[in-house]
């Protein structure tokens, strides 16, 4: 509650994660987020998403499950029971959940360039503004977790994305070389 009006105005965390993107420029003027997929080397893109589109909120936590769901749907899912659940939940889902949420947690929503993921036929590349806040040694080590949102991080955490443990990246190396990816 403000004690200006008496009102409650959303936290700069909560305009980004449940806003929309009028509001959002408002506030962070260079904000965008870009996800593009190029499968097709004869087509510029075969699909694109851009927060500034106008056809869906624009915000960081509809962009996460849109871009999450756009990336997995050519991941391979080998039959396993567990009980009498099949578990559709494979390291590689998430290493990219711990990618994509890392990837808008630690971005710079005041810098320039905004977050770009590409998805091609063999990568996935993600990119933000801001620098790697431990360092890249420190990083890829592991065991020390520095997020430049941390309201960002904690709404992920309570819908059980991200640990805060500093385990993320490393993880995702490790199941990226596991499954021989690059």
């Amino acid at each position: 509650m403000s004690r200006m009006d008496g009102k409650l105005h959303p936290t700069a965390a909560g305009r980004l994660m449940f806003g929309d993107e009028y509001n959002i420029v408002r506030h962070f003027p260079e904000y965008f987020l870009d996800y593009r997929e190029i499968l097709d080397p004869t087509i510029r893109w075969t699909d694109r998403l851009q927060s500034s589109s106008g056809e869906w909120s624009g915000n960081v936590c509809d962009f996460y499950f849109r871009v999450y769901n756009k990336v997995i749907k050519d991941i391979k899912v080998p039959f396993h029971m567990e009980g009498g659940d099949r578990i559709d939940n494979t390291p590689v889902h998430k290493a990219v959940r711990e990618a994509l949420a890392n990837c808008l947690i630690n971005a710079d929503f005041y810098g320039t360039c905004g977050v770009v993921i590409r998805k091609e036929p063999d990568k996935l590349i993600l990119e933000n503004p801001g620098y790697i806040r431990t360092g890249k040694k420190q990083m890829r080590l592991g065991g020390m977790s520095d997020p430049r949102n941390k309201v960002l991080m904690k709404m992920f955490n309570l819908i059980n994305i991200g640990e805060r443990a500093g385990s993320g990246v490393p993880n995702i190396f490790q199941v990226w070389e596991a499954e021989d990816l690059k």
